[in-house]
């Protein structure tokens, strides 16, 4: 098992910011949506504590192919420790939507009515948070290294694979860091939707 959750430094480590803008732009552009990979991680923490988790819905694409991709987001995620906070008076839409998301219409009725727009503000962040989401990757990476974090991430994969529950006792710990993986998404989301050097088409 400990083979097949590989950390895969070379391949997914990024050495810039701009790198970490490309790796989010693909992962929340090209591959799905935010609340795609919040539902992901949530589904994991499930199966962790769950002792009997839904293995459809589990194998292969979740553990496996998604789990993998998120380890993209850990990594592009250290590179972006750095951006500076925006004013509360200054926080609109624009600084919470990425730009490929912000086409929304006030009709209930179309798929991409404004009522949808929640589904993509923060739920896990504060008030102080969502204006300074380089905050949140930087209390991140004080509670781990990034390479903890790694090994954190493939052994809730892992134990995502059991037949029991593996946080007894464990559970107020392991709840904080599924905490800050689905922190760590929202915030790496705002960062780039305000701060991206990507064009969006």
């Amino acid at each position: 098992m400990e083979k097949m959750f590989s950390k895969l430094k070379k391949a997914y480590r990024c050495n810039s910011p701009k790198e970490a803008h490309q790796v989010i732009k693909e992962l929340f552009g090209s591959i799905a949506p935010l609340p795609f990979w919040l539902s992901s991680v949530t589904r994991i923490q499930s199966a962790v504590f769950d002792t009997s988790p839904d293995y459809k819905t589990l194998f292969p694409d979740c553990i496996f192919y998604q789990g993998q991709l998120f380890l993209k987001l850990i990594y592009a995620s250290h590179q972006l420790q750095d951006f500076p906070p925006i004013s509360a008076r200054l926080l609109t839409w624009n600084q919470i939507i990425e730009s490929r998301d912000k086409e929304f219409q006030t009709e209930p009725e179309c798929d991409r009515c404004i009522f949808n727009v929640i589904d993509y503000a923060p739920k896990q962040l504060s008030h102080d948070e969502i204006l300074d989401p380089s905050l949140v990757i930087r209390k991140f990476f004080k509670r781990r290294k990034l390479k903890d974090w790694v090994n954190r991430w493939n052994s809730f994969r892992e134990m995502a694979t059991y037949s029991f529950s593996a946080v007894e006792g464990d559970e107020l710990e392991f709840l904080k860091d599924f905490t800050y993986f689905l922190k760590l998404t929202e915030a790496c989301y705002l960062i780039h939707s305000r701060y991206s050097p990507i064009q969006t088409n």
